[in-house]
């Protein structure tokens, strides 16, 4: 089979289409023939080796797929062959890819391959439900592949306001069309001041940061009392910095937030839920297609903010 394999951390040329075994299933594992690999920041880190999750190489990248089970491990009893699912594989990367049935979602017909790649959902969901009773939120990066999610699950959940910071004027009309009620472009010099008129004094009570840097401690100032600043990433690639004083004076907090830690039932109970959503049209990606083989450019692409929603490597049928 074919697989994306590195022999070395580094930028997206280290990425290189081999030949590999077929995988076999353990006990309680299945194989799935992918139809869709999906792109995800993490992705990009473990390629750097910022996110030491390669135990040797060479290795094939773990990914995100869903596709077609064509084999079940022995202790596997509520699977079988010919089901379409999901799940994260520890190389996912290939035209085959073994997972653990633990960890599986099944989808339904109606969802494709590229549209049940949960992971940007997942971690939408588990950001808005850390805290609660909040009528404001801002979301960073609300363009791309997990931004676009919160912004369309906020609405869901009926967020009065739903502020969304992105990069440019096209942008800004993607997010409105999902639903959001304000759109800045973080851009422009006076971007913070713009947050600020929106939020008014009483500031706001949610905040989902995936950029890092100097960012975080920006958006600090504009909390409400009691106010909540969630980082769960770092595409800046800048050390976090945040003021603990902005903090003290509004009793507010900082929590940094990861969708590795969703305990396993809570995932599978929010997993259903969101194939629903996405089943019935109320949840929406915006697809960018690229073939398998062309893994270097999608991460390249990525890194370079070059594209709206969700990126994919996709096989042909």
């Amino acid at each position: 089979m074919k697989a994306v394999t590195l022999n070395a951390y580094g930028t997206p040329d280290v990425l290189e289409v081999t030949e590999q075994p077929m995988p076999v299933p353990a006990p309680h594992e299945v194989i799935v023939k992918v139809q869709a690999v999906g792109v995800n920041y993490a992705d990009l880190l473990i390629r750097q080796g910022v996110y030491p999750f390669i135990p040797q190489f060479p290795a094939v990248l773990p990914g995100e797929i869903s596709g077609i089970i064509t084999q079940t491990g022995s202790e596997v009893q509520h699977l079988q062959a010919g089901q379409r699912v999901t799940g994260h594989a520890p190389a996912g990367y290939a035209t085959y890819a073994a997972i653990p049935a633990a960890g599986i979602t099944i989808l339904p017909d109606q969802v494709a391959p590229a549209a049940g790649l949960l992971t940007h959902s997942l971690t939408a969901q588990h950001l808005l439900e850390q805290t609660s009773g909040y009528r404001s939120v801002v979301i960073t990066a609300a363009a791309g592949g997990v931004g676009s999610q919160a912004v369309q699950l906020a609405k869901i959940k009926g967020i009065p306001q739903i502020i969304a910071l992105t990069g440019s004027e096209a942008k800004q009309e993607y997010v409105r069309s999902l639903g959001a009620t304000h759109a800045i472009n973080y851009r422009e010099t006076d971007w913070l001041k713009q947050l600020a008129d929106i939020a008014g004094p009483q500031g706001v009570d949610l905040i989902l940061d995936a950029t890092g840097g100097d960012t975080p401690a920006q958006l600090a100032s504009v909390l409400a009392v009691h106010g909540t600043l969630i980082v769960y990433g770092n595409s800046s690639g800048q050390p976090t910095t945040i003021n603990p004083q902005e903090l003290i004076m509004k009793s507010a907090r900082v929590i940094g937030s990861t969708v590795y830690n969703i305990p396993p039932a809570q995932r599978q109970q929010w997993s259903q839920y969101l194939v629903d959503l996405i089943a019935t049209g109320q949840l929406l990606a915006q697809i960018n297609s690229y073939p398998f083989t062309d893994a270097a450019r999608a991460h390249s692409d990525m890194a370079n903010r070059r594209n709206t929603g969700r990126t994919v490597l996709s096989f042909p049928e």
